[in-house]
């Protein structure tokens, strides 16, 4: 599937609506630096919350495909500069009564998150 998103410039410096065209959907504003009274997410920040989304989302339904019980799932990812390469860091928590042998394979699958394989396969970006 193809998405394509329209990014349209704020009327302030480094302010960008996104705007996916489909109905329903609120846009997204992103800011490359906090402006006076307003903050948005940067496009870093956007990235780190696609990934952690895409991972709460991969963890919550294998726990609820298996009926396993849990009252919530946190992921932090991080992302820094280390000698020229970037370096992200993701953990999930899963707060939850069941055992933790029945929580930790679930855990496991968010290797299965599309996002997750993206970063860790091989990446080609085409310029057109």
């Amino acid at each position: 599937m193809i998405h394509s998103f329209n990014m349209k410039n704020g009327d302030k410096p480094y302010l960008t609506r996104s705007e996916n065209g489909m109905d329903g959907f609120e846009p997204i504003v992103a800011d490359s630096r906090v402006q006076q009274g307003v903050c948005h997410m940067s496009p870093s920040e956007l990235f780190e919350a696609a990934l952690a989304s895409c991972t709460n989302m991969t963890v919550s339904g294998v726990l609820r495909k298996r009926g396993i019980p849990y009252d919530d799932i946190f992921v932090d990812v991080s992302m820094e500069n280390v000698d020229g390469r970037t370096v992200i860091t993701r953990s999930v928590r899963v707060i939850s009564d069941a055992p933790e042998a029945d929580v930790n394979p679930a855990v496991e699958r968010a290797k299965n998150c599309h996002l997750y394989k993206v970063l860790t396969g091989e990446i080609e970006v085409r310029d057109e």
